[in-house]
């Protein structure tokens, strides 16, 4: 059988990560995680990857509970046999459809009128998974995430004329969908590792059809990756971080979302002088401020170095802070043991 293209792009890319660059690979949290992602897509298929077990954990952020996730098919005939309000109930406990509502709440509650329409954004079920309805529009938590934080930026800046985005660690391509569904000459690009690469050019592939959206097969072999003439062509790039330095070009965006604080400092360090330069108008990331869970040992899950929002915003050295939060458009936990803070930075003029 011949193999997909979302297999010929996997393949490639992680033949290619072999000989790349340490700077350019998958740090220990990710390392750690790295043989459950592809063991599922192998078993399960790429078509149900937001539903993977292991994507739940890595790269699909879900309400649903653990009972749900890890023992669905052992409670869920119980709902079968309770009255329907009694189900509802105990339906919305294991979904957690309250939690995905209130988020909801958050983004209408916080939103800003004019700029970025995201009024108009809607999630695809390509990839299956979970999403909820609320009104006429279809959401999943990923979406929601990065809904909340664009109000923050759409309050600080105008977003009228937000054009293109770049985005490293951009997971099944979220953003992307957003952008390129708010703004119809938008372009996004997106930088991440293998598997997360090929995952997310089959998503944005699947969502706005495979001649809309450069894959790996197409550009590894470009001695110069410029972005101002791909945008002619293309509504959306994916890369893998090994090409980045052969990338030209202006985008008036960057985004990182929780995944600098899963990258080791001089990995974080390395990404942020590459991009400084392309990127032409402001920052936006979501990532801890308290650092992520750190590893005793390599291999174990978490990372050996901590690298918090302060440490982020200190290596945008030509840009400045211009807000932040994390008790609205981010999220934190009452102890302060968790605090996901979303920060909006600026170019400084010259």
């Amino acid at each position: 059988m011949p193999k997909t293209q979302f297999q010929s792009d996997l393949s490639l890319m992680l033949s290619d990560m072999e000989t790349a660059d340490p700077l350019y690979k998958p740090t220990n949290f990710w390392s750690s995680g790295f043989p459950s992602i592809l063991k599922d897509i192998e078993a399960l298929g790429i078509e149900s990857f937001r539903s993977h077990p292991s994507a739940a954990f890595f790269y699909v952020p879900v309400y649903a509970s653990n009972t749900l996730r890890k023992r669905g098919k052992f409670v869920l005939p119980l709902a079968r046999l309770m009255s329907e309000r009694k189900k509802q109930k105990f339906m919305r406990r294991l979904t957690r459809e309250d939690r995905a509502l209130d988020d909801y709440r958050i983004f209408r509650a916080s939103s800003v009128k004019g700029g970025l329409d995201l009024d108009s954004v809607s999630e695809n079920s390509a990839g299956g998974g979970e999403r909820f309805e609320f009104g006429d529009r279809s959401y999943s938590r990923s979406m929601l995430n990065y809904m909340r934080a664009l109000n923050l930026y759409k309050r600080e800046v105008d977003s009228s004329d937000l054009i293109s985005v770049l985005e490293i660690g951009g997971g099944y391509g979220t953003l992307g969908e957003i952008l390129l569904k708010a703004v119809t000459d938008g372009f996004y690009v997106n930088v991440d590792i293998p598997p997360l690469a090929a995952i997310s050019t089959y998503y944005l592939r699947e969502v706005f059809g495979a001649d809309n959206v450069l894959g790996y097969t197409q550009s590894r072999d470009m001695d110069e990756i410029d972005l101002d003439e791909l945008r002619k062509k293309y509504r959306a790039v994916v890369l893998c971080p090994w090409q980045l330095p052969k990338v030209t070009g202006q985008m008036d965006l960057f985004a990182n979302f929780m995944s600098f604080q899963e990258m080791e400092p001089e990995v974080v360090s390395n990404y942020i002088k590459i991009v400084q330069p392309i990127v032409a108008k402001h920052v936006l990331t979501r990532n801890s401020a308290v650092g992520k869970k750190l590893a005793t040992k390599e291999g174990e899950v978490g990372v050996m170095r901590q690298v918090k929002s302060e440490f982020i915003q200190q290596e945008f050295d030509q840009f400045e802070t211009i807000a932040k939060d994390s008790f609205v458009y981010g999220a934190e936990n009452l102890s302060g043991s968790y605090v996901s803070e979303v920060v909006v930075m600026e170019r400084r003029k010259p």
